[in-house]
């Protein structure tokens, strides 16, 4: 494909491939952002040795977000499928300075659902999230009454030299992430995705673990 046509497939900016991610959250937040975050959330987000939270947690979603979740499935699971369940066994898995999350959701009758998503800067110093399947959000990073908060600005499908914008009508709406910390070991991590005219399509919330070794 030359040049010129894979600039007119490509929409939004392009992911750095760069080496140790222990800093790149710190670099996008700032010193003074950065700084306001309490220790374990800063210790979490820039260790580079794997770790393991285990926790519990509930997830709620609306029929359109039902739909979702559901029908992208298929496509690689960017959503939550797991719901019914007040307190369902959850198992996060996260490596490269807080940039490569997988999180493993234990359901009844042995029934595991898994989602992983990367977290890659982009050429123009923000964040994209890349999900299985080639659905990524670019995302907007600040710091909210001491919670680390990741919110969604715009959606893409990508593959290879394609990336095409999805409007946010066309998605279960506009994500936040808040990892909130609790103290004592632990912390709060919630998902929601709000639509502009459906309202409320999905939430998780759960509260993890420090790994004790």
């Amino acid at each position: 494909m030359s040049e010129g046509v894979a600039g007119r497939l490509w929409s939004g900016p392009r992911p750095v491939h760069a080496g140790s991610h222990d800093q790149t959250i710190a670099l996008i937040l700032g010193a003074r952002a950065w700084s306001a975050l309490p220790d374990a959330v800063r210790i979490r987000f820039s260790r580079l040795t794997p770790a393991r939270y285990r926790g519990r947690a509930e997830t709620k979603l609306s029929l359109l977000g039902r739909l979702f979740a559901w029908g992208l499935f298929p496509f690689g699971a960017p959503l939550p499928v797991l719901t019914g369940t007040r307190d369902a066994l959850v198992e996060v898995s996260v490596r490269d300075g807080g940039m490569s999350w997988t999180r493993l959701t234990r359901g009844p009758l042995g029934l595991t659902f898994k989602v992983r998503s990367i977290k890659r800067l982009s050429q123009d110093g923000r964040l994209l999230e890349c999900c299985a399947g080639g659905w990524t959000m670019l995302l907007d990073v600040f710091v909210d009454a001491g919670a680390l908060v990741f919110r969604s600005q715009q959606f893409y499908w990508r593959f290879g030299a394609i990336s095409i914008p999805i409007p946010v009508w066309l998605t279960p709406g506009t994500a936040e992430v808040r990892h909130t910390e609790l103290g004592q070991g632990q912390f709060r991590f919630t998902l929601s995705f709000d639509h502009p005219w459906a309202g409320r399509t999905v939430f998780q919330d759960g509260v993890f673990e420090d790994p004790r070794d």
